[in-house]
């Protein structure tokens, strides 16, 4: 991962005891995480020394002379620290409270940038704030035990659970919010409030929250579109504002197989069509995170670099995160990707187990089906077909989905 590193001991303070002393560096565009530490030795003659930073001339936090090692990124950070955008001109801000003999302060400044990688969450699960039964903490505490890195919190036309804030390093919590209409369910992800008011009274009325939704910043994905039920089925058409479908909602079922059959329809009539999968947890459903998770290829951590990795199909929906996975050879092209067609492709496919298959879909339907006899396994051929995709089956169950690579 590409960094840069910046280090300065200060021993001159100018302005005495009760002053402060900066030291200045920058972020560029490309920033993932800030990480500042710094040290004046324990006994120095009785120093005291606080710590702070500061971005474009405002405060983005203070920790006294508790913390000896603070980090900032994007969408988290230390307590007491804000989140937020990275690239510009920073300072540590030293607090000088007391100045022992010798004090001597070594700050360290550790700007690193954004690095592609795979990353796993579920971006379908409910709280208390809905009918998800568990508080906010909780569901986060169960997400992380599920070794998920990024959950979203989509209860049911409401926002209060995105202003709970989650001091949890061990994993990103993204806003959201599910429209549970009379007329289908849809997430809205990314954003605190996507909407002024969620009510609808009409198919028509679902596609003005979504364009309003989308015009806020919001990732919009289409939940279970064939549930067996009169409003979570989806009938407000697919000429809306959307950038997903989930097929794979909870257990495997009918109504997945229903939508996984859409959207293989979807494909042969030649929609670009990302697809997701979501546990849809509520404690009364006795799911888990995770189950099914994605798997997505991100240009780095963020909320926004999950996103749009999300919206460009660079997603792999499998059974939970520990199962198994499936991931282009290094220097192949990426899933969601169009490309010319004809050119090669290399997929790995691992953590297969005995009884495994797996499928290669195009327009025809599956093209190929190659039994698992290992738990790794090297698919390697052409785009001989306007897109081609890939499923691991366990008999009846299914194991993985990728999104498709599109000939252009």
């Amino acid at each position: 991962m590409s960094s840069h590193q910046i280090s300065a001991t200060i021993t001159e303070f100018p302005g005495g005891e009760k002053s402060f002393v900066e030291v200045p560096f920058r972020a560029g565009p490309n920033t993932e995480r800030i990480e500042v530490s710094y040290l004046f030795p324990a006994g120095s003659g009785g120093s005291v020394i606080d710590l702070g930073v500061a971005h474009e001339g405002r405060m983005r936090g203070w920790s006294g002379a508790e913390r000896a090692h603070i980090t900032i990124e994007a969408d988290r950070a230390t307590p007491s620290y804000d989140a937020g955008p990275l690239a510009g001109n920073w300072t540590v801000v030293l607090g000088i409270v007391t100045i022992g003999p010798n004090c001597r302060i070594d700050v360290s400044i550790r700007v690193v940038e954004k690095q592609a990688r795979w990353l796993v969450g579920d971006i379908h699960s409910h709280t208390e704030h809905s009918d998800g039964g568990v508080t906010v903490v909780d569901a986060i505490h169960r997400a992380r035990a599920s070794r998920l890195d990024f959950v979203a919190l989509t209860d049911h036309n409401t926002i209060s659970q995105n202003f709970i804030r989650p001091d949890d390093p061990g994993i990103l919590v993204m806003p959201g919010m599910e429209l549970t209409s009379y007329y289908g369910h849809t997430n809205f992800l990314g954003v605190h409030k996507p909407v002024e008011d969620w009510r609808c009274t009409s198919p028509g009325d679902v596609a003005d929250k979504m364009a309003e939704a989308r015009a806020n910043g919001a990732t919009i994905v289409i939940n279970h579109p064939f549930q067996r039920s009169a409003g979570g089925k989806w009938q407000s058409g697919y000429e809306v504002a959307f950038d997903a479908m989930e097929i794979w909602n909870g257990n495997w079922s009918p109504l997945n197989q229903d939508a996984l059959a859409f959207w293989q329809e979807r494909l042969v009539a030649g929609q670009v069509a990302p697809v997701t999968g979501g546990s849809d947890f509520h404690l009364k459903n006795r799911r888990r995170h995770g189950r099914p998770s994605n798997r997505v290829y991100a240009e780095g951590s963020s909320i926004a670099d999950i996103l749009a990795a999300i919206r460009a199909g660079r997603n792999v929906v499998c059974f939970s995160p520990e199962d198994t996975m499936a991931r282009p050879v290094d220097g192949a092209p990426m899933f969601g990707d169009t490309i010319v067609a004809g050119s090669a492709i290399e997929v790995e496919f691992t953590s297969l187990l005995a009884g495994d298959e797996l499928r290669v879909v195009d327009e025809t339907g599956t093209s190929q089906v190659i039994a698992a006899d290992g738990a790794r396994l090297v698919w390697g051929g052409r785009l001989d077909s306007r897109f081609k995709r890939f499923e691991v089956w366990h008999g009846d169950e299914p194991r993985l989905f990728t999104n498709p690579f599109y000939a252009g």
